[in-house]
């Protein structure tokens, strides 16, 4: 059935997205797979890609379908950015209008830009994912990063003191990621320096990834609030310590609690919790994580059965797109974040942000 819209521009907008095929019945008559597969023999000389419906849920994506929903949605991005660029030509004839700045682009400002969107995967499942929000974003290792390795600006979250981290991360030349930190902010410094709105608002928009040690990563939510949340940019949990330090550290820790509470005096100074928490830090620990977390799609999983998950842009090709899709549909399977593995999953679709949703995967079996 064609894809309706309420004006012609809207439509013409939409075009080479094609034709979709909605599903009114969770079981499919004979006749009606007749005519389904009809409609689809007619569609092949358009961009329309065919929905992909599975009668056995367990049944793997079909690769070929993936890759035709991607290229028209590229298809789509290139139509929308010609468009855009008819229109700043014409914005500078006399008495015509200004051209609109792109909000959806990478750099607003940017025309250049306008042709790279992000594409992001629709993930529909029979139940819930959670019982309520979790907040710490799980990572999905893609063979095809979505963050470029060189430019990506990231910041780091850590505990108090603050300067230790720096001393460690930043300012020593014999640390991997001196030049890979763009900022490192304390859990102090983070309860002042950014505590309104505004402020907050600017740090998100400073940076285009956000780090944070695993040890304060469940003081974020109320930290950041939905100023982060609202746009997906919580900060990933990483481990800063070396697994080795962190351990007899942790043991440290346990001992100096115990000799506390039989006598006050035998407590660990604060010297020398603060000269094994410095040991414990791993510049070479943390250059790890970073690496892991650029290689890796980020998954919020939400009190809903369904959740969203950007897999790449528009400037990729079809084919690393796809690659994308599946290892991120294979993780969410083999960890188990949509429950009852390929059972649980009730519709896969791709989009961008102001395009309709193409489906690549329906299942007929609801429960």
């Amino acid at each position: 059935m064609p894809t309706k819209s309420k004006s012609n521009k809207k439509t013409s907008g939409l075009s080479l997205l094609g034709k979709t095929t909605v599903v009114e019945s969770p079981k499919l008559t004979k006749s009606a797979e007749t005519a389904s597969t009809k409609a689809n023999e007619e569609s092949e000389v358009t961009t329309s890609p065919a929905l992909a419906i599975s009668s056995e849920s367990s049944l793997p994506l079909s690769s070929e379908q993936t890759k035709k929903a991607i290229a028209a949605l590229i298809k789509h991005i290139e139509k929308k950015a010609a468009e855009e660029a008819a229109a700043t030509t014409d914005s500078d004839k006399p008495g015509s209008k200004k051209r609109k700045l792109n909000l959806l682009s990478d750099d607003p400002s940017n025309p250049e830009e306008s042709e790279k969107q992000a594409l992001y995967l629709v993930i529909g499942s029979k139940k819930y994912l959670s019982d309520k929000p979790v907040m710490k974003p799980q990572r999905i290792t893609v063979p095809h990063p979505i963050y470029n390795l060189d430019t990506t600006s990231i910041c780091l979250i850590t505990k108090d003191p603050q300067r230790m981290y720096k001393d460690i991360l930043l300012d020593d030349e014999n640390s991997p990621v001196k030049d890979r930190i763009a900022r490192i902010v304390g859990i102090s410094k983070l309860k002042t320096k950014f505590k309104t709105f505004e402020a907050k608002r600017q740090l998100r928009d400073d940076h285009d990834l956000f780090l944070a040690d695993d040890r304060v990563v469940t003081m974020m939510p109320e930290l950041l609030g939905k100023t982060f949340i609202s746009v997906k940019k919580m900060p990933v949990p990483i481990s800063i310590l070396n697994p080795a330090a962190a351990s007899a550290l942790e043991t440290a820790v346990k001992v100096s609690k115990a000799r506390a509470s039989k006598k006050r005096t035998a407590q660990t100074s604060p010297e020398e919790e603060f000269a094994r928490e410095r040991a414990a830090i791993s510049s070479k620990r943390v250059n790890a994580e970073i690496t892991r977390t650029l290689n890796s799609a980020m998954v919020f999983v939400p009190a809903g059965n369904s959740t969203t998950i950007k897999v790449g842009y528009s400037t990729f090709s079809v084919d690393d797109l796809a690659e994308n899709v599946e290892a991120v549909i294979g993780g969410l399977v083999s960890k188990n974040i949509v429950k009852g593995g390929w059972d649980g999953i009730r519709s896969i679709h791709v989009k961008t942000k102001d395009s309709i949703s193409l489906p690549i995967f329906l299942t007929e079996k609801l429960t």
